[in-house]
């Protein structure tokens, strides 16, 4: 199997999911408006208060959700990756897959729902009650910090680790069903 079309198997599969969590994030503000109030800065959870109950549980809704999206997606872009190839798989293609998933969400999560429509169109459903035009909504720098948090930057650690994670998942499958 070609690096190509491992690249445009992967890309089609981060597509999905990146569209997945766009949908689960914005569905879950739909529900509560607070649903997300622990990755808000720490000046606009001060002035808007606890998280409400409703909130939490659409929290922890969103939560799985995301989590099942984790999943699913790439488990059914390993098995188009293995119904394109000959024989095994191996761990590199499934590692590439995860990677560039996970890669592609991360970026989209930052530029697009973190400083495109966080920090500057600023919906309604992103804007607290009784936070309306603080500053910390513009605060680009913010969301880098917590991509990138001192010492360890887990985030970024993470997007490697993924793709290890469905490339071993992959070989493991492969082994048990060979």
């Amino acid at each position: 199997m070609g690096f190509w079309e491992v690249a445009r198997v992967g890309m089609g599969y981060a597509l999905l999911l990146m569209t997945l969590f766009a949908v689960v994030v914005v569905g879950s503000l739909h529900v509560s408006r607070d649903s997300l109030l622990p990755d808000y800065p720490q000046a606009i959870r001060e002035r808007y208060g606890p998280q409400s109950a409703r909130g939490r549980r659409t929290a922890a809704a969103a939560g799985l959700l995301n989590l099942l999206a984790l999943i699913v997606v790439p488990v059914i872009g390993v098995l188009d990756l293995h119904d394109r190839t000959v024989g095994a798989l191996g761990f590199w293609p499934p590692f590439a897959l995860g990677a560039v998933g996970f890669l592609a969400l991360t970026l989209f999560d930052l530029v697009v729902l973190d400083w495109w429509l966080f920090c500057t169109v600023q919906p309604r459903f992103m804007v607290l009650p009784g936070t309306e035009g603080m500053a910390e909504y513009r605060d680009f720098a913010f969301h880098v910090r917590a991509l990138v948090p001192r010492p360890v930057p887990w985030p970024l650690m993470a997007i490697p680790g993924y793709g290890a994670a469905v490339g071993a998942v992959a070989c493991i499958a492969e082994a048990l069903a060979g």
